[in-house]
């Protein structure tokens, strides 16, 4: 069954005899690269000087809740791809990579390529949406 709940009938259901599943040859080339403006943001932010314990140069640690399913096939898709040219070395890694390529699509899609405004200073809400 597809991450999505519905069934492919191409999708393969068991591994090949013989060993794990092969995966289609990763692309040679460099990976993507994301927006110039993100790009920017992260060497603005890593010269920033000495980090404290128990962070990392220029990331910033998010939590949001996500359904189970959608976790473990993401960490699956790590473990299956970390040992391939292409493949992911951390799930930060996957989840930056999924929220650049979301948010230009975003920025196509509503703001004609552009980046969005900078919002207010002020934290998104959390929690429950009213209305559920």
């Amino acid at each position: 069954m597809a991450l999505d709940g519905t069934d492919d009938p191409t999708e393969e259901h068991e591994p090949k005899r013989g060993g794990r599943p092969s995966l289609p040859a990763a692309p040679t080339g460099p990976p993507p690269a994301a927006p110039a403006e993100v790009k920017a943001e992260v060497k603005a932010e890593a010269k920033a000087g000495p980090v404290p314990r128990g962070q990392v140069a220029g990331k910033e640690k998010v939590q949001p809740y996500i359904t189970t399913a959608v976790a473990e096939a993401a960490r699956n898709a790590v473990v299956a791809t970390t040992p391939y040219e292409g493949g992911y070395q951390s799930l930060s890694d996957l989840i930056e990579d999924a929220i650049v390529e979301k948010v230009a699509k975003l920025q196509r899609t509503f703001n004609e390529g552009n980046p969005f405004p900078e919002r207010p200073r002020r934290r998104i809400r959390t929690g429950r949406p009213p209305g559920r």
